[in-house]
């Protein structure tokens, strides 16, 4: 006799319940399996889609806020009279603007279509990026870059929300990393296309630079419009039974698809989650270092050894570095179960090795203090492996907007204090900047164990309560994951969920 199928009903007019309810209708059939090969099905769809829009889209994010550093090199702190810590403040000056924009970017994204206003994000920071060729003293660079960053603070959270919603958390690293992979490309890119444009005489180098970047980027940006889904149940390139199935392929994530309500307990929920602070210390344990290298890695290099337009030719080879970091670290955690926090402690570790080797080597010894610089940005993996530890562990759009902002404070807090520790009278050598970077990186291996020890202690605690209450929602009781998962709790609220690490 052929098992009956159980259907939870729950009422699409309910505020507190998924906006997927709303968009799927009033009563929503969440027991039906999907058999392994609709699920690969779908999987390859939505990764054929999806992947290259965040990548691309992540690439000009990354490409235009590295613009600077490039054009550091080629004629932008002469032509603007920089002088003393003018450039180290319009380096730190963007993470003001991204700082002043992230929770209420996360605000944003919570009330209105995400998508959309992803979209519009790319075409504003375009607009600004052209302005800055316009720009002929320190006051004009530095208001362009914190405008920049003020419209770039949406980018990455919302590609993380985006992320959480379309991926099972198994499959998050590996995902987060692929669109991540834009940072990478964008390094390989971006050095050669400024590469080329240091030859150019009609105008200066560092404006053509300006200039290209930000047209390219407002081509693309029209396209998002059209591209960028914002749920998976408005998303063109399903149809509506396959958009239901991939709501029903995350159904275990426990962790929801999109609410439109801003809840006060979720985001209080989220300020005295343990969890939500080692996340916290571990992203300024790696951005106070990336603040000093994305404005001062060109410097940097260049005082090595290298020539000006050879240094811009190097910096490929460790984006090659870079590249084997993040797919190491996000494909290492999708393959070995439970393992996140030792890769992100591991890149930690090969940062720190390599700033050491690059105050220790002989100053001769080019090639030796270049390689120990590749070794040094093995922590930029961190980056990806932090907002996946986010989409995996946090239940509740609010809170997880809220603990994607406080990583992104964190990411700001970071940027802005790494320039201001690279010290005009140390050039090139730098040593109070990779003396910070030392002990940043020696409290981040502290924090990544932290966090691990407290996620597992998290688990067997809730395990030693046995079963988790059943939960009713307009007076019907909740039963199976699907539907648990449309419910918008918290992970602290839904004692069935567990914690990856």
């Amino acid at each position: 006799m052929e098992e009956t199928k159980k259907e939870t009903m729950i009422s699409a007019e309910n505020l507190d319940v998924d906006a997927a309810f709303k968009e799927l209708g009033e009563t929503v059939l969440l027991s039906e399996p999907l058999s392994p090969e609709e699920d690969r099905r779908i999987l390859r769809r939505i990764d054929m889609y999806l992947l290259p829009v965040m990548a691309i889209s992540y690439l000009f994010q990354f490409l235009d806020k590295s613009a600077m550093g490039y054009t550091s090199i080629l004629g932008l702190r002469t032509d603007l009279h920089l002088v003393g810590q003018d450039y180290a403040w319009a380096s730190s000056i963007f993470y003001f603007g991204y700082l002043a924009f992230s929770y209420p970017a996360a605000l944003i994204m919570n009330r209105f279509p995400v998508g959309k206003f992803l979209a519009l994000s790319v075409t504003l920071w375009a607009v600004v990026l052209l302005c800055t060729a316009a720009t002929y003293n320190a006051a004009g660079l530095q208001a362009t870059r914190f405008f920049l960053g003020f419209m770039e603070a949406a980018v990455a959270p919302g590609f993380g929300i985006i992320t959480s919603m379309w991926y099972k958390r198994s499959e998050q690293p590996l995902r987060m990393g692929a669109w991540f992979m834009g940072n990478v490309c964008s390094g390989l890119f971006g050095a050669l296309i400024a590469y080329g444009l240091g030859h150019i005489t009609a105008i200066e180098p560092w404006r053509a630079v300006f200039i290209i970047f930000g047209a390219i980027t407002i081509v693309w940006a029209v396209s998002l419009f059209y591209t960028l889904p914002d749920t998976p149940m408005n998303a063109r390139f399903l149809s509506k039974e396959d958009r239901i199935k991939a709501i029903e392929r995350v159904k275990e994530n426990l962790t929801g698809i999109k609410n439109n309500r801003w809840k006060k307990h979720q985001a209080i929920d989220a300020l005295t989650d343990p969890k939500s602070w080692f996340i916290f210390f571990i992203g300024l344990c790696c951005n106070i270092p990336n603040g000093g290298i994305t404005g001062f890695g060109s410097i940097v290099i260049k005082g090595l050894g290298f020539s000006t337009l050879n240094t811009l030719l190097v910096q490929m080879l460790a984006v090659v570095f870079q590249a084997i970091y993040v797919l190491g670290a996000t494909g290492g955690s999708t393959y070995l179960t439970n393992t996140r926090t030792y890769w992100m402690a591991l890149m930690m570790v090969i940062s720190l090795v390599g700033t050491v080797m690059i105050r220790s080597i002989e100053h001769s010894n080019i090639w030796g203090r270049f390689m120990g610089y590749c070794l040094l940005i093995a922590f930029s993996a961190n980056f990806p492996m932090s907002l996946t530890m986010v989409a995996a562990n946090t239940g509740g759009f609010t809170k997880k907007t809220t603990v994607s902002s406080m990583v992104f404070v964190a990411y700001t807090v970071g940027n802005i204090i790494g320039p201001q520790l690279f010290f005009e009278h140390e050039a090139p050598g730098y040593d109070s900047g990779f003396v910070s970077m030392l002990v940043c990186f020696s409290a981040g291996v502290f924090f990544c164990f932290g966090l691990r020890f407290y996620l597992i202690w998290e688990n067997k605690r809730r395990d030693a309560m046995g079963d988790a209450p059943v939960l009713t929602i307009d007076g019907v009781e909740v039963e199976g994951t699907a539907a648990l998962n449309l419910l918008d709790k918290t992970d602290r609220e839904l004692l069935q969920f567990r914690y990856l690490y």
